[in-house]
């Protein structure tokens, strides 16, 4: 009997066990830092709940959206992730989360209350909790203690009025090596410390024409108008060297900065502090870090939401915090004796208590996008005045509403599509018959017969033809023309982040894209960029190119090979590293451009931080990076053209820009038109260059339309309208191509 319940225990165990396996892990996914490290707090989920195992991934943050986004569609979530704050609208429109509200109710450790009220705000959407805060950041200020005490400010400043009049006083001193300085570090396109401001004042966010929204916008830029905060000059400043140096002896940051102020400038240690931001009404600092949620699709919810409480209980966040230094979510974790000696973290927990976050709505990134540009132009074009501030928050006002009117999903028809698509095929119908038809009657007028089409000679003559061309119009069809038949069809549609993984709530709108277009002021904006890169990055390329091609042709140079590799590297350099280099050749203070026009005792420019030089600062790193190509090209075509024919110039004393003009040119004639046409082709395409160099700023001067396109597919998701600039760049493309290809039948022929 005995035998027979062990024999049966181990029956259950195994079968048990064999179920757990079939159902799988539960599949958790974090970012960054925190995707490195949270597989320790896995094990210890594990050693407490033993069957259960947990399957992490570390996704990096740059690819997270885009990666989270893909799950979705595709149906493969992860149970568990992190999420950053602002994105939890988007997901929660998508009807990606499963909230949890109830779960947390009836909760130990995640209550409601067990969090930082703005920490929390963060998780809900529409007055739905759909997730749980991890960890928190807020922001604060670090300030210098002995240049404040110096200018008679013995503690931080408390509210605006004091902030200000120490900023002033900070900014009439000089640095320790002779430089102005500034009083404060504010970003002229930084919506997060605009909202502090707003916030402060009792402002709402979505409310940019309001009084309590403009008077703290006054506030803000009055730092930039008097002098107290860098506008251009700041561009790729070193913020310690400068915090150093007391150039910006105060800035408003995040917790990561205090480890890294010890770490940078150890040798200011006691010297610079943190204290909770300045206020007016309040002192509202902004909410940040990120949450966990549980995914719609997830088969493991019941298991997914004690993980969720597991990561809220507050040792569990202590220990966490000791892992990662990240800042815990939860209050109670605040009382923890691990916080009693370190009096530069408890400042944040102070501000925790005072906190605001931007509002959860799913066009947020576009909304805090449209904030930037406003105040990135009252604060660096000096004619904005007071009633110019007043009409452009208007219009930020007026294009808030549109952009959350617009983003609402409209019932509606497909029937307009069919209309249109039975349309297109009757046209293509009769196109194709008025062909075949002209075609015909023009071989009767020349006295010919169309032979009759017989299919027992098109079996015996031409199917096996046709057969072995079937492989390859499969590729062509499944990745070349359904691709951009779908992609057109895209152009049609209102295909945003509503309706992505919802496909029922896409809406046929015809030509409303292209519409759109023409009346979109950025998109004419990025086609001049476009063009003017392209209309002098070309010529310039291609003209400095086939000097050095001709240069490294001559009999005379020796050291040949080092030449062609040395000058062709920079293509093949990645273009973060170019960035990195030239991003130094471009630096206000210290750069080596600035530093040859200070040798020459000319005043420096702040090359891509000014509207009027930074457009020719891509042209020129473009220049340097893509012209080692085209002069390879050109090399080959050299080989080309016979000696002789340079020879018997020499006899006939032809001078060297004759042999150059009259041979050299036209033997080139056909490597030329190769190199323009694409050339021109990868010009009006240019996005790496703003998008890791200026991001298409200031002010747009330097917003491509490739890099529009970027922003409005991959980081506002609005899929239809950016499919309807690329078909737009598309026919720009289509028609610089076939100018250059009609100049080969005149221009080039002539010179050859």
């Amino acid at each position: 009997m005995r035998r027979r319940a062990l024999s049966l225990a181990a029956l259950t165990l195994a079968l048990w066990a064999g179920r757990a396996a079939a159902e799988g892990p539960l599949v958790v996914w974090a970012m960054g830092e925190e995707g490195k490290k949270i597989a320790q707090m896995a094990r210890r989920f594990e050693a407490l709940n033993p069957g259960v195992r947990i399957e992490t991934q570390a996704v990096p943050w740059e690819a997270a959206h885009a990666k989270l986004l893909t799950s979705v569609v595709g149906g493969i979530p992860p149970d568990v992730s992190q999420l950053g704050t602002t994105w939890m609208a988007e997901f929660a429109a998508m009807g990606a989360l499963e909230p949890v509200g109830a779960q947390a109710d009836g909760s130990v450790f995640a209550r409601r209350d067990a969090f930082f009220p703005g920490a929390l705000q963060t998780c809900v959407v529409n007055g739905t909790l759909y997730g749980l805060p991890w960890y928190v950041d807020t922001r604060v200020l670090f300030y210098r203690k002995d240049l404040l005490a110096q200018v008679g400010f013995p503690n931080p400043p408390k509210d605006w009025e004091e902030l200000k009049t120490a900023a002033r006083r900070l900014a009439e001193r000089r640095t320790a090596d002779g430089k102005k300085a500034y009083g404060i570090a504010l970003g002229a396109r930084s919506w997060n410390e605009l909202l502090l401001a707003v916030w402060q004042n009792g402002g709402d966010p979505l409310k940019p024409a309001a009084p309590e929204f403009a008077e703290a916008v006054d506030h803000y830029v009055g730092f930039f108008r008097e002098g107290l905060s860098p506008t251009k000059e700041a561009a790729d400043m070193n913020l310690f060297h400068a915090f150093k140096t007391g150039y910006l002896p105060m800035f408003i940051s995040g917790p990561w900065m205090v480890e890294l102020t010890r770490k940078e400038l150890p040798e200011m240690t006691g010297r610079w502090g943190v204290a909770v931001l300045p206020g007016k009404k309040n002192r509202t600092s902004f909410v940040g870090g990120s949450n966990l949620v549980i995914f719609k699709d997830s088969k493991k919810k019941d298991l997914a939401w004690k993980f969720l409480e597991f990561m809220s209980e507050p040792t569990n966040q202590v220990e966490w915090m000791k892992i990662t230094t990240d800042l815990p979510s939860a209050t109670k974790a605040w009382k923890d004796p691990y916080f009693a000696d370190k009096p530069l973290i408890q400042v944040f927990g102070q501000q925790m208590f005072d906190t605001a976050s931007p509002p959860t709505i799913p066009e947020w990134e576009q909304v805090a996008n449209a904030i930037d540009d406003a105040m990135e132009k009252i604060v660096l074009d000096p004619r904005m005045g007071p009633k110019d501030v007043e009409a452009s928050l208007a219009d930020l006002q007026a294009r808030i509403l549109k952009l959350q009117t617009d983003s609402h999903w409209k019932p509606g028809t497909w029937r307009t599509f069919w209309w249109w698509f039975g349309a297109a095929a009757l046209l293509a119908a009769a196109g194709l018959w008025l062909r075949w038809f002209l075609k015909l009657r023009l071989h009767r007028l020349n006295g010919g017969e169309e032979p009759p089409f017989r299919w027992s000679e098109f079996f015996q003559r031409d199917i096996v033809g046709y057969l072995f061309t079937v492989p390859a119009l499969i590729l062509l069809v499944t990745f070349l023309f359904v691709p951009i038949a779908v992609s057109f069809l895209m152009s049609l549609t209102d295909l945003n982040i509503f309706s992505i993984n919802e496909w029922r709530k896409i809406q046929f709108i015809g030509i409303q894209n292209y519409a759109r277009i023409v009346q979109d002021p950025v998109f004419w904006r990025a086609l001049w960029n476009t063009l003017y890169f392209t209309g002098v990055g070309v010529p310039l390329t291609i003209g400095v190119s086939l000097l050095a091609a001709v240069a490294l042709n001559q009999k005379f140079i020796r050291g040949k090979r080092f030449y062609r590799i040395a000058l062709f590297s920079p293509q093949v350099t990645t273009i973060v590293a170019v960035a990195v280099v030239w991003r130094w050749m471009y630096n206000f203070e210290y750069g080596f451009l600035n530093w040859v026009l200070s040798s020459l005792g000319l005043a420096k420019l702040s090359w891509i931080a000014d509207p009027h030089t930074s457009l020719p600062s891509l042209i020129l790193m473009a220049v340097w990076k893509n012209f080692g190509y085209n002069m390879v090209i050109f090399l080959a075509g050299l080989q080309t053209i016979p000696e002789s024919q340079y020879e018997a110039a020499r006899i006939d004393g032809a001078s060297g820009w004759q042999s150059f003009r009259y041979i050299t040119i036209p033997g080139l004639a056909p490597t030329l038109l190769f190199v323009l046409i694409m050339t021109t082709i990868g010009y009006l395409q240019f996005f790496a260059e703003p998008y890791v160099m200026t991001k298409g700023g200031p002010l747009d001067s330097t917003m491509s339309i490739v890099l529009y396109m970027y922003n409005h597919g991959f980081r506002f998701f609005n899929l239809g309208y950016a499919s309807a600039i690329s078909y737009t760049l598309f026919g720009l493309i289509f028609v610089f191509t076939f100018v250059q290809m009609r100049l080969k039948k005149t221009g080039f022929e002539v010179l050859g």
